[in-house]
């Protein structure tokens, strides 16, 4: 977990730090609203983000980051009342702590909503593969590659089976249908094509002489 604390009050920064990092979890602090912004990039994997600061409030810093990012927000301040935590969803807030709180609680609420994101949207990560399975949008180290509806089926049976020796017949049953009486070919075609478009993914889809494709991290 790496997360962006935006807290005026360094107090609370270190003891957040410190529980954080023995729970092997890195934290970036920034000590308001304009150095949390100029801090924050898609390397976080959420803001800890206090209410009450000089400059610029933590309603107005929410609102800055949901125009151009969705990364998990929790905010973290002694305002308590219903009024401010609705202010604060309405922004895009995801979830809330009350000072004075434990930073094992605050660590445990940040587990949770990750947990919880990534549920709401539904991802796998393979070696360099990126893949969301909401949109079917695959990346290869970050850049976003075009795959046809059979080579993104192919691509998955390959890594729900991964380190398994995956025959032909196996392929062109599943991908395919056991009614299809095309030529088995078409599977090598196929599998050609994916290797090409998974740039230097390529080498996880290995071929078995005789037999059929294996896919396998090691290679890479």
């Amino acid at each position: 977990m790496k997360g962006l604390l935006i807290e005026d009050e360094k107090l609370i920064r270190m003891f957040i730090v410190e529980y954080f990092d023995k729970q092997k979890a890195s934290v970036v602090e920034a000590s308001d609203g304009y150095e949390g912004l100029a801090l924050l990039d898609d390397s976080f994997d959420i803001v800890l983000l206090d209410i009450m600061m000089p400059g610029i409030d933590g309603y107005e810093v929410c609102k800055l980051i949901r125009q151009k990012s969705d990364v998990p927000i929790l905010f973290i301040s002694a305002l308590s009342e219903d009024d401010n935590k609705l202010k604060g969803f309405d922004l895009g807030a995801d979830d809330f702590i009350a000072k004075p709180f434990t930073p094992s609680l605050l660590y445990a609420k940040c587990k949770a909503l990750l947990k919880r994101m990534n549920k709401e949207n539904r991802s796998l990560d393979v070696g360099i593969i990126h893949i969301d399975e909401d949109t079917h949008e695959v990346y290869i180290r970050d850049e976003l590659i075009q795959l046809s509806n059979k080579e993104y089926l192919l691509l998955i049976y390959f890594i729900e089976n991964k380190r398994k020796i995956l025959s032909r017949d196996q392929l062109l049953d599943h991908i395919w249908g056991y009614d299809y009486y095309g030529d088995q070919r078409i599977v090598d075609t196929y599998v050609k094509k994916l290797r090409k478009k998974l740039l230097d993914a390529a080498p996880y889809i290995q071929t078995v002489v005789k037999i059929g494709y294996m896919f396998d991290l090691k290679e890479l």
